[in-house]
Order: structure tokens, then sequence, then C-alpha cells
């Protein structure tokens, strides 16, 4: 049997299982990518932030259509390969001074700021996956730099919050839901 050899890819880790395995995609592909709890754990996997990932072909065949990727190692990334995700492209950045310009009023998650990018509220993240992940990414860097604020919902014993809001809004005040 022929071992493959693994390939780098940038990913930006998009969720975790409450078995503790994650999930991502491939900046610059939109490619989805499976990551066992072994790998996951190693390194240190949190959602919204990008990691540079060896990876893969998913082994699982049946998994192929949603996660054809397989991470293998998982490494914190200080900067995204400039193969994957070229910084010249005017999508990119003009996707990054939205999410800055939209924050300044509001409460956002990065969904909404995507669908109001795009121009449609039905906008998925398959319609321009590196648009999405500059989002998500821009929107992760402004709340480690403290230029936003960050409300997170958690649901059962999960770590990882469930939804999460942004906002630069200094007029905002937290509420519980009413049932």
């Amino acid at each position: 049997m022929k071992t493959e050899q693994p390939t780098q890819k940038n990913i930006v880790v998009t969720g975790k299982s409450q078995t503790g395995s994650a999930f991502g995609i491939v900046i610059g592909t939109g490619e989805g990518c499976f990551i066992p709890v072994a790998v996951a754990s190693a390194g240190g996997a949190q959602a919204g932030s990008i990691y540079l990932a060896e990876c893969i072909l998913n082994p699982n065949e049946l998994s192929h259509n949603n996660t054809p990727l397989m991470c293998v190692k998982l490494n914190a990334s200080d900067g995204i390969l400039s193969d994957d995700l070229p910084a010249s492209n005017p999508s990119i950045s003009s996707a990054r001074r939205f999410t800055n310009e939209i924050m300044q009023t509001g409460v956002w998650t990065s969904d909404e700021v995507f669908c109001e990018f795009m121009g449609s509220g039905m906008a998925r993240r398959e319609d321009n996956a590196d648009v999405h992940a500059a989002i998500n990414d821009e929107l992760v860097r402004m709340f480690n730099a403290s230029d936003c604020v960050k409300f997170t919902m958690h649901q059962g014993p999960e770590q990882e919050p469930s939804a999460a809001w942004y906002t630069r809004a200094c007029d905002v005040e937290p509420c519980e839901m009413a049932d």
C-alpha cells in the first residue's frame, strides 16, 4: 500500500464536535477538512483561528463530498501561505475593509457580515470561500487586538461557543432571551 505524502494547507477551524474532533475549511479553495480528536487536541484547535495543516485525502470515502481532506498535523499559523491567498486579491482586501466599516454600528455575526458583503441574505460560504475566511479572520484579528467586543452563546457542556456576535458600538447592552 502506497502512503500519501501530506501537503501543507492554511485552514480556518470552523467548529469542534462534542467528541473533540474538529472541522475546518482550506483558505483559497473552500475544501472541507476533518481534524481527528488527537490532532485537534495536540494542535490546540480553536474555532475561528487559522492553522497551517498537513493534510491528506480523507480515508473515509463516504465523507469526500463534505470533507475531502483529513488533517494529520496542525500548527498555529503566523500568516497565510501566499500560494493559498494572494495579498493582491481585491475581494479579500475589500472584504476586510468592509468588515471594519460595517462593524462601526450594530451587532453582527460573521455570516451576517458575509451576506451583507455579498449583497444577498442567502449567501453561503461556498459562494466565495476566500471572502468568508477573510471576514472570519478579520473579526478574530479585531477581537484579539481589542478593536471589537465579542458576545458568545454556549449550549450544553461544550467549551466552544455555538454562536458569536461582534460589535464596535459603545451602547450595546447584553440581555437574556425571554422564553
